[in-house]
């Protein structure tokens, strides 16, 4: 599925310069290389020659050729000097005369893409062979770290809502959601992650978001905006193991980590986005949805009057009671920010406003960038 065709369309790419003038190289949005986008997306299949567009890459790294003459055998070569050697692609464009797309699949490490702690300026060079002869582009590019995540990209009236990247930092399958669930069942507060009824399902949430306090993570007010626009809108987005490593989640990190956990023990869960911030959802009955403020992770609030009745007799000691004060306050937060947002959580509100269905972003072909297991 070709999720980021809108933002190929949407943009006039950064061309190369000088050179032969029956091919040009592009690299959208603005020269700016998100690995994130291309890592997030199983391989689609090959588009079919009779639609000019040859390869099966994203489309945001591109070059665009027209045949000399019939079956003309082409090789495209494409070099970063961070990423490594060259990568090669071999296309044959049939039609003589015809402008062809080539959209060369690429193959990101992620493991090196991890040691980037920021984005870097480089240049990405285009080398094209044919007929015995090769030519050369080469374009400047900004090179972005993986845990930047790229939500929204605007060319005047024109945009490209890409809010659904932050469903490739939820990883139900990352080692670090084994050691929270190990967690939250020796806890004590449940048995089992099956869900029966909404006091369960509440209970289980319960025993996620102690096992979190209890291993010492904190909210953290810092922001993860890297661009706010004009054009383009990103920020970061911390994998599963740095947050569980150090402790510490601002609102986004915590509602991955939260939601990741939820997906993976068979809840639907949901990432809200308002101005600033982020918070996750989780279904709880048939047409029914908590949300959860994860800026109170870890924080110290008053017990409830009365337990709620999720808690049955579970809430016996001490850190289980601090746990469910923090719990229970933070529903209430979360539903009084989501009905506060609701009016705007339309769709037609976006960049500010979003909500991210977890598993409807799978069903689309939105997958966990997998380097989040790295340690």
């Amino acid at each position: 599925m070709r999720v980021l065709l809108a933002v190929y369309l949407l943009l006039t790419p950064l061309c190369a310069g000088a050179g032969e003038p029956d091919w040009s190289a592009h690299v959208a949005p603005y020269g700016k290389v998100f690995p994130a986008l291309e890592l997030s997306q199983a391989r689609r299949p090959d588009t079919a020659a009779a639609d000019r567009v040859l390869g099966n890459g994203s489309g945001l790294i591109a070059v665009r050729v027209r045949a000399r003459h019939a079956d003309e055998r082409v090789i495209l070569s494409i070099a970063v000097p961070e990423l490594g050697a060259p990568q090669r692609f071999g296309a044959t464009l049939t039609e003589a005369g015809a402008e062809y797309e080539l959209h060369p699949p690429l193959a990101w490490d992620p493991a090196n893409l991890l040691t980037f702690g920021a984005a870097r300026t480089t240049h990405m060079d285009f080398t094209l062979e044919r007929d015995g002869a090769a030519d050369t582009r080469d374009v400047a590019i900004s090179l972005r770290p993986l845990d930047e995540a790229l939500y929204y990209v605007r060319d005047g009236r024109d945009s490209a809502d890409l809010a659904w990247i932050f469903a490739a930092y939820v990883n139900e399958r990352d080692a670090v959601v084994d050691e929270i669930l190990d967690a939250a069942r020796a806890s004590g507060i449940v048995e089992n992650f099956a869900a029966a009824d909404s006091n369960s399902i509440y209970r289980q949430a319960w025993a996620v978001w102690h096992a979190l306090a209890a291993h010492g993570i904190r909210y953290s007010g810092a922001d993860p905006a890297i661009e706010r626009g004009p054009h383009v809108f990103s920020q970061r987005v911390r994998f599963l193991r740095e947050t569980w490593r150090d402790a510490s989640a601002n609102c986004i990190d915590g509602s991955v980590l939260i939601a990741s956990v939820l997906q993976r023990v068979g809840l639907r869960t949901f990432l809200v986005l308002v101005p600033g911030h982020a918070f996750v959802g989780f279904t709880t009955g048939a047409d029914e949805t908590a949300y959860l403020e994860t800026t109170l992770l870890g924080a110290h609030v008053a017990a409830p009057a009365r337990s709620p009745a999720f808690a049955g007799d579970r809430a016996d000691s001490a850190e289980r009671r601090a746990s469910l004060a923090s719990f229970t306050a933070a529903l209430r937060a979360g539903a009084a920010r989501h009905a506060q947002a609701a009016a705007k959580l339309d769709g037609n509100h976006r960049p500010d406003y979003a909500v991210i269905d977890i598993g409807a972003a799978r069903a689309f072909g939105i997958q966990p960038i997998e380097s989040a297991n790295a340690p």
